[in-house]
């Protein structure tokens, strides 16, 4: 079985036309068919836990019990297991509490790129890109050569001087080398020029589609794209520009427009922790709290792993969901998490970024140049790609050697990063940009 997707190859640049919510719209016209994305085999076989119906939060479970034990109990699924919180997760097809259920919730389809914002994963009012290109001949060197082997797009530079990318780079050689960060997303284009060498292959997961092949699949068949289509490429390929040697785990939770269920986001945090990721890229949100994504993140901060979370698109207060409680002063997560809103390369806040006293942290996320599939590139705007600046940002930090192996040393990270961001400054929100803007030289040089 081969996945379906749609190949091209792009000439020239294409605006990208604005699609709602309700998918009413039209996506970009396709330019001429080439060679592209190949199509990967399908592999192997994901339980597809859309299928069950509810979601249970257990608490207060007792160290005699077990994953095995609670199946028994439960039935379904174990999709989170914390023995030192005695927290746990499960997905089944019963509403009845048992007797360790903090919550029981519906496994409905809330997490979502379209919750970014009026647009697909967009500023709310514009396409989320302004158009694409060709790879053609890649990656550029930094213009300042203060780097010998980082690379990025020149578009890029005024926003990476912006917060001292070049300068965090040369201070830290390693540039997330031996830093898996997890990109838990619409999948990723795992052929794509500008991700060889950096992604790990061995075990990406597709639980959509139920197997081991995370590529981005295009739900189109009419020569368009889907609303979700391309989204995790381009989150991936700014990780890349700011963390080159960082490993990507792709894992696809978002189907190709952009909708995901909670079990499947929780058990994918889960799974990213199980395979050695140190940070967690969440570039969706939702307008609802589910316990059982607040108590997946929490888990994964338990054991020292960072969680990034975009604040969503609506150009309010209304910080999205799991990106609110990972604020650091009032969230219940913040203490190993940080959601992140959206500045324009001068530090204004951008027009569709959500703020308030539940943002914590900003980045440039306007225009971002970045990755689309077929080997195509983008100019990506949104929270959504603000998030995987600080996502690399903080691979560089941990690669400096930081061993981080609980919440502690989650917290210590967590709090330089936002002692050394650089104070907000757009006189229309003095106090609701959370710590200000991320600072990578700043924060890397705590460590150098």
């Amino acid at each position: 079985m081969m996945k379906q997707r749609q190949l091209w190859t792009s000439r020239g640049v294409l605006a990208l036309i604005a699609l709602l919510v309700s998918a009413c719209g039209s996506s970009p016209d396709v330019g001429l068919a080439g060679p592209g994305l190949q199509p990967q085999a399908t592999t192997g076989v994901v339980n597809r836990l859309s299928a069950f119906r509810y979601v249970h939060t257990l608490a207060g479970v007792p160290a005699t019990e077990t994953p095995s034990t609670l199946k028994s109990l439960y039935g379904g699924q174990v999709l989170v297991y914390d023995p030192v919180a005695r927290t746990a997760v499960l997905a089944n097809n019963s509403s009845a509490k048992g007797k360790y259920d903090a919550a029981v919730e519906s496994n409905t389809r809330v997490y979502k790129v379209a919750e970014q914002g009026l647009a697909a994963w967009s500023s709310g009012y514009n396409a989320w890109g302004s158009g694409y290109n060709a790879w053609g001949s890649g990656y550029n060197a930094w213009g300042s050569g203060t780097t010998s082997s980082a690379t990025t797009f020149t578009e890029n530079i005024v926003n990476w001087d912006a917060i001292g990318l070049s300068s965090a780079q040369a201070l830290v050689p390693e540039q997330g080398s031996g830093i898996k960060v997890a990109v838990i997303d619409t999948g990723i284009d795992l052929n794509h020029p500008g991700l060889q060498g950096r992604l790990d292959l061995a075990n990406g997961k597709d639980y959509v589609q139920g197997d081991l092949d995370p590529s981005e699949v295009n739900g189109n068949t009419d020569g368009t794209y889907s609303q979700g289509y391309g989204h995790g490429t381009a989150v991936a390929g700014i990780i890349a520009q700011v963390a080159p040697k960082a490993t990507i785990l792709a894992l696809r939770v978002l189907d190709p427009f952009g909708e995901g269920d909670v079990a499947t986001v929780a058990d994918a945090i889960n799974y990213a922790v199980l395979k050695g990721a140190k940070v967690i890229n969440l570039s969706l949100g939702s307008n609802a709290d589910v316990k059982a994504l607040n108590t997946a993140v929490s888990a994964a901060i338990g054991k020292g792993i960072v969680v990034v979370a975009a604040a969503g698109n609506s150009g309010d207060t209304n910080v999205l969901f799991p990106a609110a409680p990972a604020d650091y002063l009032t969230g219940s997560q913040g203490q190993g998490s940080v959601g992140v809103g959206s500045v324009t390369g001068t530090f204004l806040k951008s027009s569709f970024s959500t703020y308030g006293h539940h943002l914590e942290l900003t980045a440039p996320g306007e225009r971002i140049r970045t990755l689309f599939p077929g080997g195509n590139v983008v100019d990506a705007t949104g929270t959504s790609f603000a998030a995987p600046v600080v996502s690399g940002i903080l691979a560089l930090a941990l690669s400096t050697g930081l061993n981080i192996t609980e919440s502690s040393g989650a917290k210590a990270l967590m709090g330089n990063l936002n002692s050394t961001a650089r104070p907000g400054s757009d006189p229309a929100y003095p106090n609701g940009l959370g710590f200000g803007t991320v600072s990578a030289f700043r924060l890397v040089d705590v460590y150098r």
